[in-house]
């Protein structure tokens, strides 16, 4: 048995060539193509490209960071006059506040010196001084270092008030901002009766009224025709009906749209915006949110100050853990980017135990900004 088991494990001689064969060409099969792998010249594969997008990538990313943390690391100098939406969201600036620059300019505002870029109501004083440095205006020409610049030469002679022309204003040396403030004034009905009506004119300075005012003379017809109504300037008129201080103390929280146009200085519109502002808002914490309303005349706010006051707190809050990203956008005090950093951290983290959560998160590090939204944000 043994003997017919080794039979069938030897092979004639064609078998054991054809095995060989068989072998050899398994061999050749296997060798040839790491043999042409060697030989064949190795390609190199240039990541310059894919390297420089992911660098790309990274300053990008970066840059993000910068701008929702507020840091002052992207900035750079910049004219607030033809910079771009986008320049402004580089330079730490929430998309918000870019928008409202953007929207300014398309209305004609523009920045006639570094200081005007604080009248952008929605603007946080830290990021006016932080920028201020890098503000540069292209439209001025820039005076060479070590020479001063030239002073706009006064004249003073006598002037109507009532009846100056724009150059002659400009003569006395008034700024440009005071003489289109005095000629609004003229085209809205106002008089200049006597000296201390030109204090009405809240954009002249103590200084310049000093200076002008003794120069200052009055026609006998203006001067003696008693006014038909009291004027308070850039707040409006105050009409027949109005109270002025006698008027009883409004609660800012409950007031209807006709109880703020019962103080002086607030029309229909300006009164709707003060009962939209309030609604957005939540509540009022303190009278002086008033003065954070957009275009809102300090000279009316001071005017009206006396005659307002808290009755009711009642605060009307945000649940952090429901609401939506559209909700948060709508208060005054939060940006769509904060909005949207908020609900992707509940998302992420689960429910908020205490709005104080937030400050876990580098872009509300600002312990100002928490301070001023924290009461109108809850966790129910």
């Amino acid at each position: 048995m043994k003997t017919h088991f080794f039979n069938y494990l030897r092979f004639n001689r064609a078998e054991r060539n054809g095995t060989l064969a068989l072998f050899l060409l398994a061999a050749v099969f296997f060798a040839v193509p790491e043999i042409a792998r060697h030989l064949r010249a190795a390609k190199s594969t240039d990541f310059k490209a894919f390297q420089t997008e992911i660098q790309s990538f990274r300053i990008a990313l970066e840059t993000g960071k910068n701008t929702s943390e507020g840091s002052s690391k992207a900035l750079f100098n910049f004219d607030p006059n033809t910079a771009t939406f986008n320049d402004f969201v580089r330079l730490g600036i929430s998309e918000k506040v870019a928008n409202i620059i953007c929207n300014y300019r398309e209305k004609g505002g523009s920045f006639q010196e570094p200081a005007d870029f604080q009248k952008i109501w929605s603007l946080k004083k830290e990021d006016y001084a932080r920028l201020l440095p890098f503000i540069h205006l292209k439209s001025k020409p820039e005076i060479p270092s070590g020479i001063a610049a030239p002073k706009i030469t006064a004249e003073l002679f006598s002037f109507d008030p009532n009846s100056a022309t724009e150059t002659d204003l400009q003569r006395l040396g008034l700024p440009e901002r005071t003489v289109k403030s005095i000629l609004n004034y003229r085209e809205k009905g106002g008089k200049f009766r006597k000296k201390e009506d030109l204090e009405k004119i809240y954009t002249l300075s103590e200084e310049d009224c000093a200076r002008i005012t003794p120069y200052a003379v009055f026609s006998e017809v203006v001067a003696n025709t008693p006014p038909p109504y009291p004027v308070v300037y850039a707040g409006g008129f105050n009409r027949p009906g109005k109270k002025t201080s006698a008027l009883a103390s409004v609660d800012i929280n409950q007031a209807s749209k006709e109880e703020w146009m019962s103080l002086p200085g607030i029309g229909e519109m300006r009164a709707q915006q003060l009962v939209n502002y309030r609604e957005k808002l939540g509540g009022f914490l303190s009278v002086e949110q008033i003065r954070e309303m957009h275009n809102f005349p300090d000279s009316v706010f001071q005017t009206i100050k006396p005659n307002l006051m808290i009755g009711t707190a009642g605060i009307r809050k945000l649940n952090l853990n429901e609401v939506s990203v559209a909700d948060l956008d709508a208060h005054p005090y939060i940006s769509k980017r904060q909005a949207e950093l908020i609900v992707a951290f509940r998302e992420q983290h689960g429910a908020l135990s205490s709005p104080d959560d937030l400050s876990r998160m580098r872009a509300f590090s600002d312990k100002v900004w928490l301070a001023k939204v924290g009461p109108y944000l809850g966790v129910e």
